[in-house]
């Protein structure tokens, strides 16, 4: 009766599966075949040009497919055992169907109706493998449709070796693990090559259902069902029955990407890089990058990016931290920091943030175009009394009443009052001198006196201010900076940094903007990041109100850092302010 039932549902379920094929082809477009749409797509990702995104920094190489590790196998080098407990498991005709199989529908439903709810599922490796490569996981006649369509396409394409290969490199094996190299240096350090039957079948367990037989959070649940899988071999005679008692050990390796914050980061800039050289979209253009085997050489120095993690990771709670290291001669990218976690795809809050700067700003919008407007210098003097602009009226730190104060001592003491007389002198100019860094949230609104004291309705990231201060390392010139020497693909050099200059002030205005500088380090508010070393040393902090926001960009040399602590949601920290923690974690990082 069971059996009856089974077959019963198949029929229903047929009947179902040919009027959803109808209602599908409106969907996908009616003047466009079925099995052409499966086609093209199976045409626009390639599965044998799908290869890794390649990062580089000095002699290192770190592979990448969608933003993760694996290290996939060639289908020359596909092992034995591996090709035979998964078939024995997933597939038993793989070899014999051309992509979708009715005897396997018809096993699973008569296997769920005699009550073993543990039997084969009705997808076929090639149908698996087309949900994984092409589609969501939306449970719907629909998608099983399109599924089996794209299996068909496939099966034409490509050898049952080369698709049971790419099937075995995709499969999520939980823990963040994709494919069955990585899984088995992962969990049992060895290579897959060499796995023995127990191993293999302990492995080959995972995939099925990575939450439930995941091997660190229920080992038991794995042990059952490798058992199975070595029955099932058992029945096709590959392996001796003594295998079934043969133990695994189980020593996780968890796989890692170093410096994640700026692997990630230099990523997402290739991606946008190619995106505008090619006029793609960027899911079309991270598939470019997978597809002709790109190769990011990047200006990541290993030491800076280590010493810039470990300062971020040593904030107390519940600050955070991002930090941006560039290289003023050739405006790379050495560090990035923006998140405590080791973890790839966190928020990056070097890139990704956009806080207000406070008086980070004043050097680029207010000293900078006063000066060379006026032509004053560092001794000349502005009015610090208290003052309003348009119904902005500031207060000095304190709120200290100030009288006549030199230019040099306005910028070292960070005073607001002396800040936002001289932007009215120069507001244009200084609204002008501004674009070039294209700060990408600024506003409309940001025309206004409020943005003198860095007080901008969204704000600027870490990457994007230290960005600007490059100008003070290249004689008032500036010039973009990337994380990104090089991209070249199997087509040639797709991109390279190349400098593209706008004179932003004079060299007149510039010496005097680096002096102004030089003493924050000296006696100003920079003074406890101060270094007698460098033949140059110079730097801006920043605070917003009530101390939610801390900054400070330093200059030594040639090399330019910048740092913003605070919390995501913003709230004040007074004692951190008051004793210049973002200076001093600079200083830490920046030797």
């Amino acid at each position: 009766m069971r059996i009856t039932t089974g077959y019963a549902l198949v029929l229903a379920l047929a009947f179902s599966l040919v009027l959803t094929l109808f209602s599908v082809r409106n969907q996908l477009d009616l003047a466009q075949d079925l099995f052409s749409w499966a086609d093209q797509k199976t045409t626009d990702r390639p599965l044998a040009s799908y290869q890794p995104i390649t990062v580089t920094y000095q002699k290192e190489r770190l592979e990448l497919y969608d933003g993760l590790r694996r290290d996939d196998l060639m289908a020359s080098a596909l092992p034995p055992k591996v090709e035979q407990a998964f078939i024995a498991i997933e597939d038993r005709r793989f070899y014999q169907h051309d992509g979708y199989d009715i005897t396997g529908i018809l096993r699973a439903f008569t296997e769920n109706q005699s009550g073993d709810s543990k039997g084969q599922g009705g997808s076929t490796i090639t149908q698996q493998l087309a949900r994984m490569t092409y589609l969501s996981t939306e449970k719907t006649y629909t998608r099983k449709i399109k599924e089996i369509l794209i299996a068909m396409e496939l099966e034409q394409k490509y050898s049952k070796k080369e698709l049971l290969t790419a099937y075995v490199n995709q499969a999520y094996f939980a823990n963040n693990i994709y494919g069955i190299e990585l899984a088995a240096k992962s969990y049992l350090g060895k290579h897959a090559k060499d796995l023995s039957w127990a191993e293999v079948s302990y492995l080959a367990a995972i995939p099925n259902n990575p939450s439930l037989y995941n091997p660190l959070r229920f080992p038991n649940n794995t042990s059952k069902r490798q058992q199975r899988i070595l029955k099932a071999l058992q029945q096709t005679e590959d392996i001796p029955n003594k295998v079934s008692k043969q133990s695994v050990n189980v020593s996780f390796h968890k796989p890692t990407i170093r410096y994640p914050d700026y692997i990630d980061a230099s990523v997402s800039e290739a991606i946008r890089q190619t995106a505008a050289s090619k006029n793609l979209s960027v899911s079309q253009a991270e598939q470019y990058l997978h597809q002709h085997g790109a190769v990011i050489q990047t200006y990541l120095d290993p030491a800076e990016q280590t010493r810039a993690k470990k300062a971020i990771q040593q904030l107390p709670q519940p600050l955070e931290g991002a930090y941006v290291g560039i290289d003023g001669e050739t405006r790379g990218v050495t560090a990035l920091v923006g998140n405590k976690s080791n973890v790839p795809g966190q928020l990056n809050r070097a890139v990704q943030s956009y806080r207000q700067p406070g008086s980070t700003l004043k050097p680029l919008l207010v000293y900078g175009p006063y000066l060379e407007k006026t032509k004053k210098t560092l001794t000349s003097r502005l009015d610090g009394s208290p003052v309003c602009f348009d119904g902005y009226c500031p207060q000095n730190s304190s709120n200290r009443i100030l009288g006549s104060v030199t230019i040099a001592d306005a910028i070292a003491y960070s005073y607001n009052t002396p800040a936002l007389r001289a932007f009215a002198v120069s507001f244009n100019e200084g609204l002008k001198t501004i674009r070039p860094f294209r700060f990408s949230q600024w506003t409309e609104e940001d025309n206004s006196y409020n943005s003198a004291l860095g007080g901008l309705k969204y704000g600027v990231s870490p990457l994007e201010l230290t960005n600007a201060y490059t100008t003070f390392v290249n004689d008032g010139l500036y010039s973009p900076s990337s994380m990104i020497r090089t991209i070249t693909t199997d087509q040639g050099t797709l991109y390279r940094h190349s400098m593209t200059t706008d004179r932003i002030w004079s060299s007149r205005t510039n010496q005097l903007l680096r002096k102004g500088l030089h003493n924050v380090m000296t006696y100003g508010t920079g003074r406890l990041g101060y270094d007698p070393t460098p033949a140059y040393i110079g730097g801006k902090t920043g605070t917003t109100n009530e101390n939610k926001d801390m900054w400070f960009v330093g200059i030594k040399n040639q090399h330019v850092g910048g740092i913003w602590l605070g919390a995501d949601i913003p709230r004040a920290f007074p004692n951190e302010a008051n004793g210049t923690l973002q200076v001093r974690t600079w200083a830490s990082i920046v030797r």
